[in-house]
């Protein structure tokens, strides 16, 4: 019997990279899925692929209705909720100094509010199922010292970090997990950044050690957080860091 089987889950983010990866890892588990993210037409073309037991949830996180409303259409669609995983992320690349009005709120909303809006529509549905609710941070948030240039990604993430705690503290019949990632390839987290800046930056960073000389896959991210959804008891914190290359 596949270990996803009887499952309903939400997984936001769901057109590309992890989240999409998690989405088809979970479909083939068993799981029905609701598959969400902005851009409908990439919702529709993957729940297509997966099969008609899978729906496609548009919602763009930074609208607090539009996050009401995918919870309920998940609902309803899936006939119940049992767990939620959320891997939207908003990674701009710039000093704090440089960062605009604009970038900051874009990275709050999206790290932050996005996840707090969803988890609260979420919470009464996953409370009668005893589900479990799921996220994706960054190694990032806990670099020492930061990263140079991620401000805003690592301080949100690390206020999303904080929340899972809360979360936990106050909702007890849900279980909530905070999966703490590395370095991962073929994701949209640097697609807006500017060439130039990217070369120099993570020269940098592979200078001062940040990196591990390889990158993960999409594919290999995804089977770690089904099988955290797999267990019967609570993971509250994982971290999936990518090898050391070979000598």
């Amino acid at each position: 019997m596949s270990r996803m089987n009887g499952r309903q889950i939400l997984v936001v983010g769901a057109t590309s990279g992890i989240g999409l990866a998690t989405a088809r890892a979970l479909a083939s588990e068993g799981a029905r899925v609701a598959l969400s993210a902005r851009r409908v037409e990439k919702l529709d073309a993957e729940v297509a692929a997966l099969g008609a037991q899978h729906i496609a949830v548009p919602c763009d996180v930074r609208d607090a209705e539009a996050c009401k409303r995918a919870v309920a259409q998940a609902v309803d669609g899936l006939g119940g909720l049992t767990d939620f995983v959320y891997t939207a992320g908003s990674a701009t690349l710039s000093n704090v100094a440089d960062a605009t009005p604009e970038q900051w709120h874009q990275a709050f909303e999206i790290n932050v509010v996005g996840p707090s809006l969803l988890t609260s529509a979420a919470l009464p549905h996953l409370a009668k199922s005893r589900g479990r609710a799921l996220y994706v941070s960054t190694v990032a948030s806990e670099d020492r010292p930061p990263r140079r240039g991620l401000a805003l990604y690592s301080a949100t993430k690390a206020a999303l970090n904080r929340l899972i705690e809360s979360w936990q503290e106050e909702e007890r019949a849900v279980g909530f997990t905070r999966v703490t990632i590395g370095d991962t390839h073929a994701t949209e987290m640097a697609k807006d950044w500017d060439p130039a800046a990217t070369g120099e930056i993570v020269r940098e960073w592979v200078a001062k050690g940040f990196l591990y000389g390889r990158t993960m896959a999409p594919e290999d991210v995804a089977l770690h957080l089904v099988d955290l959804l797999a267990l019967r008891e609570t993971v509250p914190f994982s971290s999936l860091i990518p090898r050391y290359p070979e000598p």
